[in-house]
């Protein structure tokens, strides 16, 4: 019988930080007496801190970049592992793994536009600031914090530690053979060579970082002002806890002027008509949105909304079969555009939107029923 748990060993990982190559190291130093938990892809996670699954393993090792901020900090005999990384490093290496496409995943092709890319970095700036206020700010006793440059450079020090403050002691043959040697393999990146390097956009977003989470310890290595930038009017708006700047009182208002031409700008806009009884005008500047961003997802449903309280047809402008790429991860939105194609006699359409709906959620019975009746009208 194994001996029973010494430690669990919790990590909180910004993404592209290192996480897999310390698991690594951690595996191979502590062999079959770790255990590994991830709750991203196993269906059958029990999803609890600590794993109740984890059997008579000695040491167990929870992965988690805790997005929700649900992540407990005080488990009892836990050893955290928090790892972080400058944020214009960790965005050119995330970047890379944002853009790929899945089903069920948002628009790669808005995604991939400069707005999405915008979006995408407003909540990266939200998730960094929210990361350091809970892990950063106040150092947890029974942390170690791993620096993805530190890690980089020194990684059996970074193994040394852990092994020590989980066991109490180093076996030094075990340590050799588990780090010595090891790297993260890389070479330094240049940011600029990055085929996703923004400098306004990364400028921005690094700005905001140092200036507004100094406990990472980050230096700026571009110029550039958040409290200027559009990228900032999005933090705005993603973010209620975010402060506005001394002087002023009006969230939407500043954000609209800083981020005049981003599309949730405008839908919001247009949805702000809407709730004031101007059903036809935010229909019109909805259809010009989706015309002007084909690929954004929110514009449709917010375009479908209007027409419904206006009781006016969808515009034909905005039933292309961009429509279905932009929608490819909402099958309630898929089914609805179903239901229009269908209507105005664009069968093809109808049934690719029908045949998406269904493929992201098989389980979706509505969906389902419809696609399976709108086939069957065909094939008759």
């Amino acid at each position: 019988m194994a001996q029973s748990i010494a430690k669990v060993l919790i990590g909180a990982s910004i993404p592209r930080s290192g996480h897999h190559f310390l698991a690594d190291m951690l595996t191979r130093y502590f062999g079959r007496e770790l255990y590994y938990c991830e709750s991203y892809t196993p269906a059958d996670c029990c999803r609890t801190v600590p794993c109740t699954r984890r059997g008579d393993f000695r040491f167990i090792y929870q992965k988690s970049h805790d997005r929700d901020f649900r992540l407990p900090a005080d488990v009892a005999d836990a050893l955290y592992l928090i790892q972080y990384r400058h944020p214009v490093a960790e965005t050119l290496s995330d970047r890379e793994l944002d853009l790929k496409d899945a089903v069920g995943r948002p628009s790669l092709a808005y995604r991939r536009t400069r707005e999405g890319y915008m979006t995408w970095l407003a909540a990266k700036a939200v998730y960094y600031r929210k990361f350091h206020d809970k892990w950063m700010v106040r150092r947890l006793a029974n942390g170690i914090y791993l620096d993805y440059d530190a890690l980089a450079a020194r990684p059996a020090e970074a193994l040394r530690s852990v092994a020590t403050r989980a066991t109490g002691t180093v076996d030094e043959r075990r340590l050799a053979s588990a780090a010595g040697g090891e790297s993260i393999a890389h070479r330094a990146r240049v940011a600029s060579e990055s085929p996703h390097f923004d400098a306004e956009l990364l400028a921005a977003l690094e700005d905001y970082v140092v200036k507004r989470c100094p406990a990472y310890g980050f230096s700026a290595t571009l110029k550039g002002d958040y409290r200027q930038s559009a990228l900032f009017g999005l933090i705005l708006l993603r973010d209620p806890e975010e402060p506005l700047p001394e002087g002023e009182t009006k969230r939407f208002k500043l954000a609209a002027m800083l981020a005049a031409e981003h599309p949730e700008v405008l839908r919001r806009q247009a949805v702000r008509q809407l709730r004031e009884g101007k059903a036809r005008a935010a229909v019109n500047r909805l259809a010009q949105l989706v015309e002007r961003h084909p690929y954004f997802a929110e514009g449709y449903e917010s375009l479908f909304k209007a027409c419904a309280a206006a009781e006016m047809a969808v515009p034909d402008a905005a039933l292309s079969g961009n429509a279905i790429v932009a929608c490819a991860d909402r099958p309630d939105l898929l089914l609805r555009l179903g239901e229009i194609f269908e209507a105005r006699g664009f069968m093809v359409n109808a049934l690719a939107a029908l045949a998406v709906a269904a493929a992201i959620e098989p389980g979706n019975e509505i969906v389902r029923q419809k696609f399976a009746a709108f086939s069957q009208m065909l094939a008759d």
